[in-house]
């Protein structure tokens, strides 16, 4: 395999621009430079229709990578999740951590995924890090918040949203625990956070130390995809041209720190 084949792809989660239909998602996302799409069924309703995903993802000559469902997690969701990533080949389906007092969902995915993963096997099944999510054991507000349960005990792939992640946890312990972490990834959600501007900020606006996290993951060969996932402001979202421009700033900035990096 060439050295272009493992380059990971930068993805655009089409819950970045939940105000807009599918359609102006995938031309938006192929206008400002990604490589292809996260569908986020949860949010984004018309991304239920596969028939139309399908003509939308072949008309943009843009592929459909993986299915994000929601943290309300049952048995109808997850096989229609399957049966998209099947038609549209995406490779990964990821699961968004219920929450802690959601024992129904829990349950759901703590009694089922041995089945899907056995009957799909073609099919990365990831568990997404909850907010306030860490290493090690913490008091949880969502099942799930442990990394190291979710690999261990479910083992599950690692959908890994870096702005989940307690940021003192990233700098001690996510850095330095990456080389027992990255074959256990299925994906990188990347998006900025800071105490006064929130999470799921623009990369550069907040204070993660998200240049030494990409060049450890560069040093470390990592191979997976990328993926931007924004919280945008209503006051962004009504104006397409902003949008574009946050959205390229974004490519850019990866492209600085990851992709056009050279380790030495």
């Amino acid at each position: 395999m060439s050295k272009g084949e493992l380059r990971p792809k930068l993805l655009l989660s089409t819950d970045t621009l939940w105000w807009y239909w599918l359609d102006m998602i995938f031309k938006v996302a192929k206008e400002v430079g990604f490589d292809w799409i996260d569908l986020a069924v949860w949010k984004v309703f018309d991304s239920w229709n596969i028939d139309y995903v399908k003509t939308l993802s072949k008309e943009y000559d843009f592929p459909v990578s993986s299915i994000q469902v929601s943290s309300n997690i049952n048995r109808k969701e997850v096989n229609h999740a399957v049966e998209i990533a099947r038609e549209l080949e995406a490779k990964t389906i990821v699961f968004n951590a219920p929450v802690f007092y959601n024992f129904r969902a829990f349950k759901f995915v703590k009694d089922n995924i041995a089945y899907y993963k056995k009957s799909y096997r073609n099919i990365e099944f990831c568990m997404l890090n909850p907010p306030k999510s860490n290493i090690w054991a913490v008091l949880p507000t969502h099942h799930f918040s442990n990394i190291g349960e979710i690999i261990k005990k479910y083992k599950f792939f690692l959908w890994l949203d870096i702005s989940n992640v307690n940021e003192d946890s990233m700098e001690l312990d996510l850095i330095r625990k990456l080389p027992n972490i990255v074959p256990y990834i299925g994906q990188i959600y990347l998006s900025d956070k800071s105490k006064y501007k929130g999470w799921h900020k623009s990369l550069g606006d907040g204070t993660l130390k998200i240049p030494a996290f990409l060049k450890k993951l560069k040093k470390l060969s990592y191979t997976k995809n990328f993926c931007i996932k924004l919280n945008m402001e209503k006051k962004e979202l009504v104006d397409m041209d902003k949008i574009k421009i946050i959205l390229k700033k974004n490519v850019v900035y990866y492209k600085e720190f990851y992709e056009d990096l050279e380790i030495r």
